[in-house]
C-alpha cells in the first residue's frame, strides 16, 4: 500500500474518535486526489472496505468528505476525457468495487447516496442498471439522497429504457416517488421518453394521489393527532413536506400522461386547504380539458405567496387574459416575488400576514446595464404579543436583512440593498483581528478623527477597503445614545441603534456607506436630490 493511501486510512480510522467539527482534512488530500491514478483509487476503495462499518458521526462526516473528493474527481476526469473516451477510461475505480462500498456503508449510512450520484454520472448501460437496482433493492435512508442520486439524468442521456418503467418499482419506497416520478416527468416534457413512462400504470398514480390527497388532509384538519397521538410536531411537518412534493409529482404526472379520465384524484388535490398543492392540481386540470382547473387558477393569483407560480402557469397556458389585471402589474409581480423569498424555509418559513408597498423608484442598478424599476415592500408578521415589521426589496434583486430598516430611508434601504451583493478586487473587507501594520495605521488616524466629530467609547468592528478610500465601521456612542458609525477620510456617518432587538450592525451600516457611493456613480442625479433633501432618519452627518 502506497504512503499516501495508507493516509488516507489513518484519517478515516481516526474519525470516528473526533466530532465533524474538530476533524482536520490536510491540503495535501485535494493534491492527492488531483494527481492520483486509476490503480491508486482502486487501491484505496479496496482498503475501505475492510474498515468497519462507520455509522458514528464523526467517521460518516469524514466519510462524505472522502466521497466528494471523489465525486469532484470523476467529474474533472469526464470533462477532461471529451465525449470520445470510452467509459471505461472513467472508471475510477471498477464499478464493483463501487457497489460493494455502497453496501459496506448499510443502510444507515446518510452518505452513501453520493456513490450513486458518482455511477449515474458515468452513464454507461451498467452503471445505470446498477443505479437502478440500488435504488430499487437497497434505497438510500433520505428523500434527498434518492433526488441526487438521479440528478445526473437531468443533465446528459442514456439508455433511458433501462430506466423506465423498472424504476417505478421503486415508488414503494415512500421517500422515493416524488424523485421518481420527477425524473419521469423531465423526460417526457422534454421529449426524451414518450408516451409519459407512467401511462401503464396510470391507474396506481391515481390511486397513490388518492392516498396522498387523505393524508393531507386529515393533517389540515387536526385529525391526523387522533389516530397517531404519538407524531410530533416536526414529524407531522415533514409529512406534510413529503406530501406536498409527492401530490405535485402526481399532478404533473397524470397531466403529462393527458387521459381525461384521471382527473377525479385530481380535483381531490385542487380541494386541499395547501395553496401550492391547489395551483398544481388547477394547472394540471387545465391540460385535462377540466373547465374548474382554470376558474381556480385564475382566482388564485390574487395569493401574493403563489403569484408568480400562477401566473407563469396562466402565460403557459394561455389564460393570462383572463386573470385580473391588477395581479398581472410590475407591482403586483414584485410583491409576489417578495412573498415567495420570505416564505422559503430558511428565510422567514411562511407568507407575510400583510405587504404594502413602501417605495418606488427608476434608477440604473449594480449588474445591470439597463435602468431598473426598484420596489420596496413593508412587510407584517404576526408573531408573539407584538408584530414583526420590515422593509425588503422585490426588485432588480430580492433581499432582505434581519436588521430593523423601518427607522431608515427608502434612499438608505437602496444602498443597504445595492451594497448587498457586490463583489470587486477593489472592494473588500477586513475584520479587526486580522488587520496588518499598515491598516492599523489606518485605524488609528480614522479613530482620532471620529473622536474629534464628538463620537465616544468607539469598539472598532472593521476596516473597509473601498476602490483605495479606507473605512472605518465601529460601534461608538455619540451626546449618550449608542450606534454605529461609518468614518472614512472625508466624512462620517452616523446610526443611531433604533431597535435594540434588530439594530443595524456594522456591517449594514458599511453597506449602506458603500451603497450611496455606488448608486450616486451609477445615477449622478441621486447625488444633488441628496443635497437638497431633508436629514435622513439614520441620522447621516456626512
Amino acid at each position: 500500500m502506497s504512503n499516501e493511501v495508507q493516509a488516507l486510512i489513518t484519517i478515516i480510522k481516526q474519525a470516528s474518535e473526533q466530532s465533524p467539527a474538530a476533524q482536520s482534512w490536510p491540503v495535501a488530500v485535494d493534491t492527492w486526489f488531483s494527481f492520483c491514478d486509476a490503480s491508486e483509487m482502486s487501491l484505496l476503495f479496496q482498503e475501505l472496505l475492510q474498515l468497519e462499518v462507520p455509522l458514528d458521526e464523526g467517521s460518516q462526516a469524514a466519510w462524505g468528505k472522502l466521497l466528494e473528493q471523489f465525486i469532484d474527481l470523476q467529474r474533472r476526469s469526464s470533462s477532461l476525457a471529451g465525449a470520445d473516451s470510452s467509459p471505461e477510461h472513467n472508471e475510477l475505480p471498477e464499478r464493483q468495487d463501487l457497489i460493494e462500498l455502497y453496501s459496506f456503508l448499510g443502510t444507515e449510512s446518510r452518505i452513501r447516496h453520493q456513490i450513486l450520484l458518482v455511477l449515474a454520472t458515468r452513464a454507461d448501460d451498467a452503471s445505470t442498471e446498477a443505479v437502478v437496482s440500488l435504488l430499487i433493492n437497497d434505497p438510500p435512508l433520505e428523500v434527498a439522497g434518492f433526488a441526487i442520486a438521479l440528478s445526473p439524468y437531468l443533465q446528459r442521456d442514456t439508455n433511458w429504457d433501462l430506466l423506465f418503467p423498472a424504476l417505478f418499482q421503486a415508488l414503494r419506497h415512500p421517500i422515493a416517488a416524488a424523485a421518481v416520478l420527477d425524473l419521469a416527468n423531465y423526460l417526457c416534457r422534454n421529449s426524451k421518453l414518450t408516451p409519459h413512462a407512467a401511462t401503464p400504470i396510470s391507474a396506481q398514480l391515481v390511486q397513490l394521489l388518492t392516498g396522498v390527497v387523505e393524508q393531507l388532509s386529515m393533517i389540515e384538519d387536526g385529525s391526523i393527532s387522533k389516530q397517531h397521538a404519538d407524531l410530533t410536531a416536526s414529524e407531522i411537518a415533514e409529512q406534510v413536506n413529503q406530501g406536498v412534493s409527492l401530490a405535485v409529482s402526481l399532478c404533473d404526472a397524470l397531466a403529462l400522461v393527458g387521459d381525461p379520465e384521471l382527473s377525479s384524484a385530481v380535483f381531490q388535490a385542487m380541494n386541499l386547504g395547501h395553496r401550492r398543492v391547489q395551483v398544481e392540481a388547477a394547472a394540471a386540470l387545465i391540460k385535462l380539458e377540466q373547465d374548474a382547473g382554470r376558474q381556480r387558477l385564475i382566482t388564485l393569483a390574487e395569493e401574493p405567496a403563489i403569484r408568480i407560480r400562477v401566473l407563469k402557469y396562466a402565460e403557459e397556458l394561455s389564460v393570462i387574459d383572463e386573470v385580473d389585471a391588477q395581479y398581472t402589474t410590475p407591482t403586483a409581480r414584485a410583491e409576489g416575488e417578495l412573498a415567495l423569498y420570505l416564505a422559503q424555509p430558511h428565510i422567514m418559513g411562511l407568507p407575510p400576514a400583510r405587504l404594502e408597498l413602501y417605495d418606488e423608484a427608476e434608477m440604473y442598478w449594480p449588474g445591470f446595464d439597463e435602468q431598473q424599476t426598484c420596489f420596496l415592500f413593508r412587510y407584517e408578521y404576526l408573531i408573539g404579543d407584538e408584530p414583526l415589521m420590515n422593509i425588503a426589496i422585490a426588485t432588480p434583486e430580492v433581499q432582505s436583512v434581519t436588521a430593523d430598516l423601518t427607522h431608515c430611508s427608502p434612499e438608505d434601504i437602496y444602498a443597504l440593498f445595492a451594497a448587498e451583493g457586490i463583489t470587486h478586487d477593489e472592494i473588500f473587507e477586513m475584520d479587526a483581528n486580522d488587520l496588518d501594520s499598515q491598516a492599523e495605521i489606518d485605524i488609528v488616524r480614522l479613530q482620532r478623527r471620529a473622536h474629534d466629530r464628538g463620537y465616544e467609547e468607539i469598539q472598532l468592528i472593521q476596516l473597509g477597503f473601498f476602490f483605495g478610500d479606507r473605512v472605518l465601521s465601529a460601534e461608538a456612542t455619540r451626546a449618550g445614545v449608542a450606534g454605529i458609525v461609518v468614518v472614512d477620510a472625508a466624512d462620517d456617518v452616523w446610526f443611531a441603534q433604533q431597535n435594540s432587538q434588530r439594530p443595524l450592525t456594522a456591517q449594514d451600516a458599511y453597506n449602506i456607506y458603500k451603497g450611496r457611493k455606488l448608486l450616486a456613480t451609477f445615477n449622478p442625479e441621486l447625488d444633488s436630490q441628496r443635497e437638497t433633501a431633508p436629514e435622513s432618519n439614520s441620522d447621516d452627518s456626512a
